[in-house]
């Protein structure tokens, strides 16, 4: 296991939704392997909060508005000798292939309204104690089918999210891509300074610091402050940091 966390702090609201759902998406995936019941009854939880992201009204043409930024910013660099053409070429075929999925209405929402099984256990999700066998017979007979039929009913589910996250997968790398690490000190444990369009915050840190970063601020100005794990008072902390 590395000795070096690194920390992502969203300065822009899109950026805030774009980072959850990459976070719910993650934990979604982790689930496809799984055989016991009880393990897999949180998967629903979770697909339920990832569908609720998706279909927010304004979500899609954030992306397309960013999706075409890096878009352009990408072909301005087509004459630049240093870069792979084809690989850049790629990745802006990718890009628009991208902006044309995320113009399909939202269906995410819709996919559990018409889904019988979906929509038995999202109505039952809210109660104390809910999903068991008496609130939830379908799921509880769905437990019950071939793993392979549960993996094609999970393909199933996910398919009409996968090119929003995909999409959303693509622009945060490229965010974080845009920015190098640069070597910082917080005197006594404090970090400020501004950030013109900056969207999010990276911060590099040893383990062996024995302390967390603590963000706060938006679009022009932001601070960090570096809280001690074990309360011991913290000196000049050494850290990295790249603002995207």
């Amino acid at each position: 296991m590395s000795d070096t966390i690194v920390y992502e702090h969203p300065l822009t609201e899109k950026v805030r939704c774009y980072l959850r759902i990459e976070h719910l998406s993650d934990q979604i995936l982790a689930y496809q392997d799984i055989e016991d019941a009880q393990l897999f009854k949180p998967f629903f939880n979770v697909l339920f909060s990832l569908a609720e992201q998706i279909d927010r009204g304004e979500l899609k043409k954030e992306l397309i508005r960013d999706l075409d930024a890096h878009k352009i910013a990408l072909k301005r660099l087509r004459n630049d000798d240093n870069i792979d053409k084809d690989k850049l070429e790629n990745l802006i075929e990718k890009i628009e292939q991208f902006n044309f999925s995320q113009s399909v209405p939202n269906q995410a929402q819709m996919l559990i309204q018409q889904d019988p099984l979906l929509n038995q256990i999202k109505n039952k999700s809210s109660l104390p104690g809910g999903g068991c066998q008496f609130d939830t017979p379908m799921l509880h007979y769905w437990f019950h089918l071939p793993q392979s039929q549960k993996i094609n009913a999970f393909k199933r589910w996910l398919e009409p999210l996968q090119p929003t996250i995909e999409a959303i997968r693509l622009l945060l790398q490229l965010t974080r891509e845009s920015k190098s690490y640069t070597a910082e000190i917080a005197s006594d444990g404090f970090y400020q300074s501004n950030c013109e369009k900056t969207q999010l915050i990276r911060i590099k840190l040893s383990v062996q610091q024995g302390c967390y970063p603590s963000v706060s601020g938006y679009r022009s100005r932001y601070s960090i402050r570096f809280i001690s794990w074990n309360e011991q008072p913290l000196h000049d902390i050494k850290f990295e940091l790249a603002c995207c």
